[in-house]
């Protein structure tokens, strides 16, 4: 495995811990999390608490517009980079904030970094919620990695 990946591994084994630390429920309370299937996609909608959300510290940004480079044609997007996902296989996502405590992996192609923002080449559009912290956390909820045996 290589470090990228090692890393990324860790730090979902280590948020879905944390997220584990939500489940102290009463048999009338609600899952810190709940993963449902969307019809006719691979991608599931993630629900959470607003006390599992304020335990991982959940902050979404907007997408923004690039500013246009000269000589450039089309519009580009920009989110901060620690917004981005990186799947097992080196893909780029995304969650989006899609209703109230309600997001949803979505993928983007990222076109450059610049620093602590990237420029995406495609992705959510201009003003869409992007979580910008806790999208690891997200991953590891989806992907049902507690770090528990």
């Amino acid at each position: 495995m290589s470090m990228k990946h090692s890393a990324v591994a860790g730090l979902v084994v280590g948020a879905a811990v944390a997220l584990a630390g939500c489940a102290s429920t009463t048999a009338a309370e609600a899952p810190p999390a709940t993963v449902t299937q969307v019809a006719g996609s691979q991608i599931p909608r993630l629900q959470l608490t607003d006390r599992a959300i304020q335990r991982l510290g959940i902050v979404t940004r907007p997408v923004a517009e690039a500013p246009a480079a000269a000589g450039s044609t089309g519009q580009r997007e920009i989110i901060a980079y620690p917004a981005v996902v990186y799947d097992t296989d080196g893909s780029t996502w995304v969650y989006v904030n899609t209703a109230a405590r309600t997001y949803r992996r979505q993928p983007i192609t990222v076109a450059a970094i610049q620093g602590d923002v990237a420029v995406l080449a495609s992705g959510p559009a201009v003003g869409a919620a992007v979580v910008t912290v806790g999208a690891a956390e997200l991953l590891g909820t989806e992907y049902n990695i507690s770090g528990e045996e």
